[in-house]
């Protein structure tokens, strides 16, 4: 049977047996308060060890577990659910009506970072709920595709060795777990029908689904996987294209050099800051920072300085918002972070990229001033450039002249523009495309009239024919994770055929 694919989360082409992940029925039924309130602890304190369990085993998560193990580890919630139960009220609907409560608070937060945070309590609920009733949902079978109504990201990351793809019901492009999959090369994919049997295959290319495939089907598919599975996972020919990646670790960065990336178009510092509930010192920075720069060695790789506040909260750093108040406010932890960064430079192929920037003053500040550290300690100065992801600096492009190259971060640049955020589809950002790409069109003429190196390093350089669109405005530099090196070959054929 084919089902037609309603949106693409994170693209691929996929088959194999087909697990169906069905629901909890959860029980209502209050039995005592002793009774009940015995099982909520026992789940609390069963689902907090279980959070621990996969931060040992995914350090490359740890910010996203870390949000986890706070919420189902507050005693408030413990408390607030047992005052529920003196009322009577089973532990699973006390946990259902104080975790609910947390999501309207956020919801109605001004905060971007508090708003996402819902994603986190409605994760933990799941996990919360399933382990009340004892029931713990597996994934026995390696390598499978799961059918799921919604992708919990904790059910991800507990199942990544095993799942191949994702049928789901609902999601957003943006969540977390659409871009979990992203990272982890998974297909997700969403479709409004039942999607029961017993094995299937995901084609997100030509945007369907079939469950239970004939024989001379999976025949045709197994031949185009041998195919795809070796052209995949190495970047084509692409002329004077650039093919760069964005990296969070090392680990990252070595993919990224197997898949034959030209560069690193983004290196996230501030996935180090979350590592520890202190600053790094100087010599721990330096280590990171010269062990990457020695691998990328002839490519050049670019370092954003740390980029917090708002979604990205660290404990040790005033950072209410993104930008340069980061910096000003945390003025010894940004020097130390440059001064490690420039010592490692000594292949002369390091880039250092301001994030959030809004006007010419804020950058030329910060680039004044990363001058002046390097001339302090006798180091090469790199090349200073800017994330492009606010509407002041999209709009008075011309005055970054002394910026010596603009990577476009769309993520944060459309929730400005359009107020896309997680919960936005793909075909909501799709519908302002036209207004973006005009309001790009400026950025391209200047950078080309000033020789300056122009890439885009958001999400929207994952998607195919997104990726195209700016193939043909003129931006030839396009980064993404290094897992999607086949979509960028994807992208770039399905550009040169048309240009020719």
């Amino acid at each position: 049977m084919k089902y037609e694919i309603k949106s693409v989360l994170s693209q691929g082409l996929v088959m194999g047996n087909l697990v169906n992940v069905s629901s909890i029925n959860q029980d209502d039924n209050f039995i005592s308060e002793e009774y009940e309130t015995k099982r909520l602890v026992k789940a609390i304190d069963k689902t907090v060890c279980e959070i621990k369990s996969l931060k040992e085993k995914n350090p490359d998560l740890e910010e996203y577990l870390v949000a986890e193990e706070l919420i189902a580890s507050d005693p408030v919630l413990k408390e607030n659910a047992i005052k529920l139960i003196n009322e009577k009220k089973s532990a699973c609907v006390a946990l259902r009506e104080v975790m609910n409560g947390y999501m309207d608070s956020l919801l109605e937060a001004t905060s971007e970072y508090m708003r996402e945070r819902a994603q986190d309590v409605s994760d933990i609920l799941n996990r919360l709920i399933s382990n009340l009733h004892d029931r713990e949902t597996t994934v026995d079978d390696n390598s499978c595709i799961v059918s799921v109504d919604y992708l919990y990201p904790s059910f991800l990351i507990t199942h990544r060795q095993s799942i191949i793809g994702v049928i789901a019901k609902k999601g957003g492009f943006t969540s977390h777990a659409a871009i979990m999959c992203r990272s982890f090369d998974i297909p997700l994919v969403l479709v409004d029908e039942e999607t029961k049997g017993n094995y299937a295959i995901i084609d997100a290319r030509k945007g369907y689904v079939i469950i239970d495939p004939s024989d001379a089907e999976i025949k045709k598919y197994h031949k185009e996987l041998e195919l795809k599975n070796k052209y995949d996972k190495l970047a084509i020919p692409h002329s004077d294209y650039l093919f760069l990646a964005n990296v969070s670790n090392n680990l990252d960065l070595d993919r990224a050099l197997n898949y034959n990336f030209d560069g690193i178009g983004l290196y996230r510092t501030e996935m180090i800051f979350m590592n520890t509930d202190r600053p790094y010192t100087f010599d721990e920075q330096y280590q990171i920072y010269s062990e990457a720069v020695n691998k990328a060695k002839d490519k050049f790789i670019t370092f954003r300085t740390f980029d917090c506040g708002d979604d990205k909260q660290i404990s040790y750093l005033r950072s209410d918002k993104k930008g340069i108040d980061n910096y000003i406010n945390n003025p010894v932890i940004f020097e130390t972070q440059l001064r490690a960064m420039m010592k490692a430079n000594t292949y002369d192929n390091m880039r250092i990229m301001f994030p959030m920037i809004e006007s010419c003053a804020e950058f030329e500040y910060l680039r004044d001033w990363t001058i002046k550290v390097a001339k302090r300690n006798n180091f090469n100065l790199p090349k200073i450039g800017m994330m492009l992801e606010t509407k002041e600096a999209l709009v008075n492009i011309e005055s970054f002249i002394k910026a010596d190259f603009i990577s476009i971060g769309t993520n944060d640049l459309t929730k400005e523009l359009y107020g896309i955020d997680r919960d936005n589809s793909i075909e909501d950002i799709k519908s302002h495309l036209d207004d973006l790409f005009y309001l790009l069109k400026p950025v391209v003429d200047f950078c080309n009239k000033y020789d300056k190196c122009l890439s885009v390093c958001g999400e929207l350089a994952s998607i195919p024919d997104i990726a195209k669109k700016f193939y043909e405005l003129g931006i030839k530099n396009l980064s993404v994770s290094p897992s999607l090196i086949g979509l960028l070959n994807l992208s770039y054929e399905e550009y040169n055929k048309v240009s020719k």
